[in-house]
Formats: structure tokens, sequence, C-alpha cells
């Protein structure tokens, strides 16, 4: 892979931990809570990852922000990574994507920046796909 080409790599994911704390705002006519959740990757992105999600719902959408740490190999590079990425749904469309975090890459990570689009098939299967570059 060349450092300054965009790659697109994926890979899909299950989600092994979901641990939701719910919390209220006075006036708020949406559910809050804050979810921390653990993922493992397969594919050519492989690996693992903890987010940490804020997130509210009501009877005709829901939206979330989170940060996620991933740790594991990306197109054949291992290191870690934080993923900031944000998804909004309203009744059965959904759009979920982020970036990653500039210089939050480490080892062969180092560099790594792009952007990233998370969806889930009509099976249910969770996909994250990334568009990067690797800098010096």
């Amino acid at each position: 892979m060349t450092e300054s080409t965009e790659h697109i790599i994926s890979g899909d994911f299950e989600i092994s931990d979901w641990s939701p704390e719910p919390y209220s705002v006075p006036g708020s006519s949406s559910e809050l809570s804050r979810v921390s959740a653990t993922k493992v990757f397969t594919g050519d992105l492989a690996g693992t990852s903890f987010a940490e999600l804020l997130m509210a719902g009501n009877d005709f959408g829901a939206g979330y922000v989170a940060s996620e740490v991933f740790t594991g190999s990306v197109g054949g590079r291992v290191g870690t990574m934080i993923v900031q990425h944000w998804g909004i749904a309203e009744g059965s469309a959904a759009a979920s994507s982020g970036h990653i975090i500039p210089g939050s890459g480490t080892e062969g990570l180092t560099g790594i920046s792009g952007k990233a689009v998370y969806s889930q098939d009509i099976a249910g299967q969770h996909h994250l796909e990334l568009k990067v570059t690797f800098g010096a």
C-alpha cells in the first residue's frame, strides 16, 4: 500500500458487549443514555474496539455520537486509532459516519487518516468501511 493513495478497507463486526446507562434531563421528550460497547471485527479490518456513546431516541427517531478506540489490523497494518462517529435514524432510514481522529494512530497505524461509514444489512450484520490514507 502506498502512503498517499486512498484505500478502501472494510470489515464486519459483532457487538460483544452493550451496557446502557439511562439518564434524564428535565423537559426532554426523548430517552437518553450513555452506552459502553465492545466490538469484535473480522475481515481486512480485524481486531477489537471499545466505544463510549451518547444516545437519544423517541418514537420518531434516534441519534448518537461516539468515540471508539480500535486496536488491531487495518489493511495489514497493526496498531491503535480513534474513530469519532455519529448517526441518525428516522423510521427505517438510518445514516452513520465519522472520521479517524488525526494523530490518533499508533505503531503501524501512525499517520492514518480518513473517513468511516458504519452500516447494517437486512440480516442484521454490522459493517464498517474505512476510506483511509497512511501518512508518514
